[in-house]
């Protein structure tokens, strides 16, 4: 089996006597368990098992039918130069062994009656199969060293140079084969002899590398700087790689002075060449990316450039190659830092100064627009969210003419919001008309915080019309340059106030009465009507005190209704146990049971609170009978009420509320919908849904919690 120490070793065995070629594929097979064997009776069945697979060896006999094995051989080698071939065959004469060393044979080996000559073959076969892998491999490495762009050389153990690839040469001013041969004294200057004879080359045998600094010594008697490797191998070797760093030293001067001007500047520079690694950055880029200097070095762009924004700037830089008159180019992009932030910037890029024509790469300056850009979309949703109002809104100048409207006053003048511009405004004549004083001089002096109220006045195209109206100063870095105006029409809206405002007076009115004038007779007929019972049997008697009871029961009901004023204007701490507690006393409840599982102390017109939950009780006791058991507990904003009665059906749940609506022939249908614009005037929320028990369960929420 083969192993990754011993790979596999694909053999073809050419002989004209299968019986042989069997026997020999069997014995070299047992005799390396890496070699697989396959065996061919021809020169030409051999050629075609060669063209259908991979074949590390050929075994061939000499004496065959057709093409014998020296014509075997040289047929192989036309196609397959570099393929190990052995010649094993019974005809052994100097005259065949010339003739197959001629033709490149790879080795040689005479049949004999033996066994041992097999293991001698399968000897030679992987000899021959390892020497041809090593020779592929370093032909692969020397290829590799030949298209490298460092000088690449290699020395023997007394320092003589035993290959150098064409750039080590050039290097030097020499060919390849003027150096190999030659001792490395040759390509150094008389005064850095010694330091490479007593530091760079014994550091490099003891340690195994040395890297640095040293001088190149050409044919013409010229030198050059010249950045060193020098590694040593397990075979005494040394390799030098050697690369000439005139040009970066020149360049390390220009970033010298590059790097005085930049990194007194406070917005980031960098300089990349012509590959895209930073060759330089100053520390203000440093600080705005989040990274070490040494970080960015040598790193390329893209660390910093996400790849669409990269390609983008490429694009940008072949642009500026193709057009000579233009230099440099401002564009704006996306930047990430070392803590994965995107950075909005914008980004100068110019071209660095070529040599010789030749592209060296770009120096930028980035400013950070972040806040800008967000400040620019902040305006715009702004923008967009004026105009979307359903209400005028606009800025006015000292003079009291329109800087800036929006969509709705320009079609409440029936106009564009650009013809508005530098017209003075209808509106602040009549504020200023039907107020003491001057409140809009007294907005621009700063007298002012605000100055709102409502105006009924000629506007231009429209007529008379009623406006509510809000008059703020605009500031701007403690300045004032007008005034900020929003107002709304309400010319309808202030007829449907009047007409409300009658309907009150005449429910009031109404109120009164029924209050007074209707209840009055009412008491008297219940008052009657039960005296009569009292000395009678007759049921006559008993439905009309129950009829008289239920008028009464209405009565009520409307008059709370009738003076349910609106919303709540205050509140006061209440505690919610006392109210409960209270409320209970005042009910008619029978037999009922009452559990308080609260301590709250919530903010609500204690009165008001009083109606709700007495109605609340009322409804628990009239639906759920005699027996019943009411809780009341807490809410995380609120509380409620629930009872083990039979519960509100799943389809009711909405009509409930509604006045009218009652399960029950002498109810009044309006107990719950008391109860509802009583949380209502509180701004709360009233749900009913199914208790614990499986009766109903009221929860009141949106509470104050005091």
């Amino acid at each position: 089996m083969a192993t990754s120490a011993h790979p596999e070793t694909r053999v073809l065995h050419v002989d004209d006597d299968p019986a042989f070629a069997d026997l020999a594929a069997d014995i070299l097979e047992r005799q390396r368990a890496s070699l697989v064997v396959e065996t061919a009776t021809s020169a030409a069945e051999g050629l075609e098992v060669l063209a259908d697979g991979t074949v590390d060896c050929v075994v061939s006999d000499y004496d065959m039918p057709g093409q014998n094995g020296i014509e075997f051989l040289e047929t192989v080698r036309e196609e397959y130069p570099d393929l190990p071939f052995i010649l094993f065959t019974g005809k052994g004469s100097e005259e065949v062994a010339g003739e197959a060393i001629s033709a490149g044979v790879t080795d040689y080996l005479q049949k004999d009656g033996g066994t041992d000559q097999y293991a001698l073959l399968a000897n030679r076969v992987v000899n021959a199969v390892g020497r041809a892998r090593a020779e592929r491999t370093r032909r692969r490495q020397l290829e590799a060293i030949e298209a490298a762009q460092e000088g690449i050389a290699i020395l023997d153990a007394d320092g003589h140079f035993t290959y150098v690839n064409e750039t080590y040469a050039a290097l030097y001013g020499y060919e390849p084969g003027e150096l190999v041969g030659e001792h490395w004294e040759l390509v150094y200057p008389d005064d850095e002899v010694g330091f490479a004879r007593e530091e760079v080359v014994p550091t490099a045998r003891d340690e195994g590398r040395w890297h640095g600094r040293t001088t190149g010594l050409r044919a013409d008697g010229t030198t050059f700087p010249e950045d060193h490797v020098l590694s040593a191998t397990e075979a005494g070797e040394l390799v030098c790689t050697v690369r000439d760093v005139s040009g970066r030293e020149e360049r390390e001067q220009e970033l010298t002075r590059y790097r005085r001007l930049t990194e007194a500047m406070g917005d980031p520079v960098y300089v990349l060449d012509a590959d895209g690694y930073y060759t330089y950055v100053n520390d203000a880029l440093v600080e705005t990316f989040g990274y070490e200097r040494e970080e960015l070095l040598g790193e390329h762009a893209s660390l910093i450039i996400p790849d669409p924004a990269f390609e983008r700037g490429s694009d940008l830089i072949r642009e500026l190659l193709a057009d000579e008159d233009r230099q440099s180019v401002t564009w704006e992009l996306e930047n990430v830092t070392a803590e994965g932030e995107e950075v909005v910037v914008e980004n100068h890029l110019a071209l660095l100064p070529s040599a010789d024509g030749e592209f060296r790469g770009t120096v930028g300056v980035v400013r950070d627009i972040t806040e800008h850009r967000d400040r620019e979309r902040d305006l715009r949703r702004y923008e967009r969210m004026v105009n979307a109002m359903q209400e005028a809104a606009c800025i006015y100048d000292e003079e009291g003419r329109f800087v800036v409207v929006n969509e709705y006053l320009a079609d409440f003048y029936e106009t564009t919001r650009e013809a508005l511009r530098g017209r003075k405004s209808d509106l602040i004549p009549a504020v200023r008309e039907e107020s003491d004083g001057d409140p809009y001089a007294e907005l621009l002096a700063g007298e002012r915080e605000q100055f709102r109220g409502r105006v009924t006045s000629e506007f231009l195209g429209r007529g008379t019309e009623t406006l509510s109206y809000r008059l703020v100063p605009l500031t701007v870095e403690g300045e004032t340059e007008g005034v900020v105006g929003v107002a709304r029409e309400v010319t309808e809206s202030r007829e449907r106030e009047r007409r409300l405002e009658r309907q009150n007076e005449r429910l009031e009115e109404l109120a009164s009465v029924v209050s007074h004038d209707l209840r009055n007779p009412l008491n008297v007929a219940q008052g009657r009507a039960k005296l009569a019972r009292d000395g009678s049997d007759s049921v006559h008697l008993d439905a009309v005190v129950h009829a008289l009871d239920r008028m009464e029961a209405l009565v009520d009901d409307l008059l709370t209704l009738a003076r349910e004023d609106g919303a709540v204007e205050g509140t006061e701490p209440v505690d919610l146990r006392r109210a409960v507690e209270g409320c209970w006393r005042t009910v008619d409840t029978a037999r009922a049971t009452l559990i308080t599982d609260t301590g709250r102390v919530v903010r609500a017109d204690s009165i008001r609170l009083q109606q709700l939950l007495e109605n609340l009780f009322r409804n628990a006791v009239e639906h759920g009978g005699d027996g019943v058991t009411v809780r009341v507990g807490d809410l995380p904003d609120g509380f409620y009420v629930a009872d083990d009665g039979p519960g509100v059906p799943l389809e009711a749940r909405e009509r409930v509320f509604q006045s009218g609506y009652s399960t029950r022939e002498d109810g009044t249908g309006l107990g719950l919908a008391i109860v509802r614009e009583v949380a209502l005037a509180h701004g709360w929320t009233v749900t009913v849904t199914e208790s614990a028990d499986g009766g109903a369960r009221f929860e009141v929420t949106g509470v104050e919690v005091a």
